[in-house]
């Protein structure tokens, strides 16, 4: 079974998206989205079991200090993992993370601008920790202005090369549209090297997620749903939302009196 991951896109340490709620809970949803914190405790009472987390800011070059600090912050309130995808220009930034308790990181443009220091990254926190990140368009990866285009399939081999051994993917057209997912890339993607892929963006409904369960190689095993999710479109979450207009209100009223819910920040590298 394909684990369904739900996504929280940052910017300046707010989350991007809003949850639907039943009529009269809209003020409720929009008040939690300005506090990440309990829009990603609210996935998790809705039994996920991994968190993705985006931050938009370091992707369209401005700083996001803000949002790192936020991805730490996230992952002292959870007790599972949180996936954070974050651009930035060196391999210390990850570490930082790493070791201020953010279970995964996904790295970018320094598979090809630091590879030593990639290498030295995943043998300190191994491979469950290092993951990579790749945001393509008709095939090809934006590394930046020191790397330039490079194809996905090059992308991917490299950082198998230098030890990693799951990839994010993703093709700019299919986020956010709702539309589905690219059969033939995920299979070629998937075909490139022996490691483990998760596939994030343009999943709408259960019979996408039911035709990518048949169809899909036996190493893509996860899926990043962001949208859909916000919108509702699966029929548990009809069950979720009517049960959350009744405790929702008490649990925000008191959301910030709470200490830390839980933790998996003291996690070491068990996955080297």
């Amino acid at each position: 079974m394909l684990l369904i991951i739900p996504s929280i896109d940052l910017s300046n340490a707010h989350a991007m998206r809003c949850v639907v709620g039943t009529p009269g809970t809209e003020s409720l949803y929009s008040e939690i989205s300005d506090h990440p914190v309990e829009l990603a405790q609210l996935w998790r009472r809705e039994n996920a079991k991994c968190i993705h987390v985006t931050d938009t800011d370091s992707l369209k070059g401005a700083d996001s200090a803000a949002n790192l600090a936020m991805a730490v912050e996230l992952q002292k309130a959870i007790d599972i993992p949180v996936q954070f995808l974050t651009w930035q220009p060196t391999v210390d930034v990850y570490r930082s993370l790493l070791e201020a308790g953010v279970y995964r990181v996904g790295l970018s443009s320094v598979t090809f601008t630091d590879p030593d220091g990639v290498r030295a990254l995943i043998d300190d926190f191994g491979s469950s920790r290092v993951i990579f990140g790749v945001r393509a368009h008709n095939g090809d990866v934006d590394c930046g202005p020191n790397v330039g285009m490079v194809a996905d399939e090059e992308y991917i081999r490299r950082a198998f090369e230098l030890g990693g051994r799951r990839t994010v993917y993703t093709e700019v057209d299919w986020e956010g549209k709702l539309t589905g997912e690219d059969l033939d890339v995920i299979t070629r993607i998937a075909n490139v090297a022996p490691m483990k892929f998760t596939m994030a963006g343009g999943i709408a409904s259960p019979q996408h997620l039911w035709m990518l369960q048949d169809s899909v190689p036996r190493n893509v095993d996860s899926v990043v749903i962001g949208r859909a999710m916000y919108e509702n479109r699966f029929p548990c979450q009809n069950i979720w939302r009517n049960i959350e207009a009744k405790l929702e209100p008490a649990i925000h009223a008191h959301a910030h009196e709470n200490s830390v819910q839980s933790s998996i920040s003291r996690l070491s590298a068990e996955g080297k």
